[in-house]
């Protein structure tokens, strides 16, 4: 079969982490059998014209071993529903130059529907083409949607062929915007780098002890109430918290640490790259990322995969990864339960199998059994559609 892959964002040369997670998918399938071909509008802001030096318009490459076919433009219209024409204009250019060079496509498969399953749910419907669409946003919480993109949204959502949320929490959110049936399947998550380091870990009874999070480092993640809570918890003991990320309230963040006086305790690392972040999964003890919301919850199960305890809270995404034999989950703000969880966690360390974490996660998560699951939704789409 061959399957036109639709991602709202992706990696680049300049930003190799972005939309890491759709490519990952995608060489999966390949590797798996099914003829993948990448289709992306790559949108730039107009307030970055004639500072781009780069090829406009259809740029193709083999990236990662994946054909793939990027529209490059600026945005015209930003902030306009208008653009979204503009899009569907250049994801029809994709697809006409995909068929030509690649063949006849059987089946699309977008990324979020904000920008991609848009554009996507336009080629499908000029072109008869059966369209799946997985979303991995809440429109909640989505810091770019307007108002006057949701009814763009929704009928991308109402034109697929099969509707896929990657979590429980983002399914029920859908469900209060279209009128029919929803699956989850969890996004594979790359844990080639994510794994027990038996030079670095050993059961015992522990002097230090150590707490790692990671996270963009804006509001919602979580950052402040766990910089206090960590304070209350374990202020002048040999404890530490190391962060990992980057934003707009790093700064803030610092001030609160020196504030609190806890400068010897808790480190902001910075961005981290992902090997840095799985040798800082590896070397903590506990990972703590009390955001407020999370679709999926990727960097849980980087910790999982390490065989560390989490604590996360009741943000959507953490429901589905956290259980009581690999961590604790509180709820949303609750400075009490995080306090009451960073001490149980730390005095209970020893409780929680690293192995069985390991396996759960390796299994529950892994390549297998995303592909499995996609492959039998293809299936059943393309033969209703015949």
């Amino acid at each position: 079969m061959h399957i036109m892959v639709i991602p709202s964002w992706y990696s680049s040369p300049k930003n190799k982490v972005h939309g890491s997670f759709f490519k990952e998918q995608f060489k999966a399938l390949q590797n798996s059998g099914e003829k993948i071909t990448v289709a992306y509008n790559e949108i730039w802001p107009i307030t970055l014209f004639g500072k781009i030096n780069e090829k406009r318009k259809i740029n193709f490459n083999v990236e990662d071993g994946l054909r793939t076919y990027r529209y490059k433009d600026y945005n015209y219209l930003p902030k306009n529903p208008l653009m979204f024409k503009s899009f569907n204009r250049r994801m029809d250019k994709l697809y006409k130059d995909i068929v030509k060079n690649e063949g006849k496509v059987d089946l699309i498969h977008a990324h979020s529907a904000l920008w991609g399953g848009i554009a996507a749910s336009y080629i499908s419907k000029k072109y008869n083409i059966p369209l799946v669409i997985t979303e991995h946003s809440s429109l909640k919480y989505a810091k770019y949607l307007k108002e006057s993109y949701k009814k763009y949204i929704y009928k991308a959502y109402e034109s697929a062929d099969s509707l896929i949320a990657v979590g429980n929490g983002l399914k029920k959110e859908l469900q209060g915007y279209v009128n029919k049936p929803i699956d989850v399947i969890y996004n594979m998550v790359d844990l080639s780098m994510f794994n027990i380091d038996n030079k670095t870990e050993e059961y015992k009874e522990k002097q230090h002890f150590n707490f790692f999070s990671c996270a963009f480092l804006e509001e919602g993640k979580g950052m402040e109430l766990l910089i206090k809570a960590f304070k209350e918890a374990f202020k002048n003991q040999d404890v530490t918290l190391r962060i990992g990320g980057d934003g707009s309230i790093k700064s803030s963040l610092e001030e609160l640490i020196k504030e609190l006086g806890i400068n010897d305790q808790i480190t902001i690392l910075g961005a981290l790259s992902r090997t840095q972040t799985a040798n800082e999964m590896k070397n903590c003890d506990a990972f703590a990322l009390p955001s407020e919301h999370e679709t999926f919850g990727v960097v849980y199960i980087e910790a999982l995969a390490c065989g560390k305890p989490v604590i996360g809270a009741k943000n959507g995404g953490a429901e589905d990864i956290i259980t009581e034999d690999n961590g604790l989950i509180i709820q949303k703000n609750n400075m009490i339960e995080l306090i009451n969880a960073l001490i149980y966690i730390k005095e209970n360390y020893n409780s929680y199998n690293k192995y069985d974490i390991r396996d759960k996660t390796a299994f529950n998560y892994c390549e297998e059994v995303l592909v499995k699951k996609l492959k039998g939704v293809y299936k059943e789409v393309y033969e209703r559609n015949i």
